[in-house]
């Protein structure tokens, strides 16, 4: 709302001030000039008079410049780098294989996706408007089960920031790492033995290595198609071929769609009785640990 308010003040001050009055900004060769600093605008008006411009700063107004999230690898914050073995293309293009054998699996094995809740959400409201209560309550607790996770990884990420010693403080932080793939590797491997809670055991599984990762290889998201297939249509139509996003989301588009491949010919070649989570969450252990 403030927003809004130093927004209105300052459209209000152009439209009413006139290019003559000495109340306003001057009429000679007044330049306004939109800077873009760390998604921020600021609105600057300068006088060529050598008197002092008059300034008029939205701080916090959004840039209208549109960041591709889905496919560019981007720079993090101080407090969120870390050290990585491999490139963040390779871990992308890695995950977004597992993400693609995961998908497929869910798919054949459930008939549902554990790793990402938006179909489950549709479905939920669905639910909730034909008062299908117990159908509604199963979507629920599979959200609610991978928001379990992802607020999981984040708690035990900060817990190990704040433990570290002043000496590993200048170091990147990547400790989290090693507890969350222990724990990936555990639930999956539960989630084989427990079938009638293994849906909402996978959910809370993808939840921790997900978004962990996303934020490790600067916030691309390696196991969801949508914001990449945007974002290399949106490149194609701009004729930016060689831009890097196009790089990046190809890669992790072809790595889904090639773990995918895999993972139905696993089940067509081991059956579907073979553990196969329970050798996922220790691929995905081995794949985070070198983070």
């Amino acid at each position: 709302m403030e927003q809004i308010r130093r927004l209105i003040l300052v459209t209000t001050l152009l439209i009413l001030c006139p290019s003559g009055s000495d109340a306003a900004i001057r009429q000679r060769t007044t330049q306004v000039a939109q800077v873009i600093n760390g998604g921020r605008k600021r609105i600057t008006s300068t006088s060529n008079h050598g008197q002092m411009g008059n300034t008029l700063r939205l701080a916090s107004i959004p840039s209208l410049t549109r960041y591709g999230r889905g496919g560019v690898i981007q720079d993090v914050s101080d407090d969120e780098k870390y050290t990585i073995s491999l490139s963040p293309l390779a871990f992308a293009s890695i995950f977004g294989f597992l993400g693609g054998w995961c998908h497929t699996l869910c798919n054949k094995k459930f008939d549902v996706y554990t790793a990402m809740v938006s179909g489950h959400i549709i479905n939920m409201s669905i639910f909730l408007a034909e008062k299908r209560w117990k159908e509604a309550l199963w979507r629920m607790s599979i959200i609610g089960s991978y928001f379990g996770g992802v607020a999981s990884a984040r708690s035990i990420e900060l817990k190990c920031e704040r433990s570290r010693t002043v000496d590993e403080a200048a170091s990147p932080n990547s400790r989290h790492f090693k507890i969350i793939a222990a724990l990936v590797a555990s639930i999956f491997t539960i989630s084989d033995k427990l079938e009638k809670i293994q849906i909402a055991l996978l959910a809370f599984g993808f939840g921790l290595v997900y978004p962990s990762v996303s934020a490790a290889i600067g916030g691309t998201i390696p196991h969801l198609l949508t914001g990449h297939t945007t974002n290399v249509a949106r490149l194609v139509g701009a004729n930016q071929m060689y831009h890097k996003g196009m790089k990046t989301s190809i890669c992790v588009i072809c790595s889904v769609i090639t773990g995918g491949i895999f993972g139905t010919n696993a089940i067509g070649v081991l059956g579907s009785d073979f553990p196969f989570f329970t050798l996922l969450g220790f691929l995905y252990a081995g794949v985070l640990l070198l983070l």
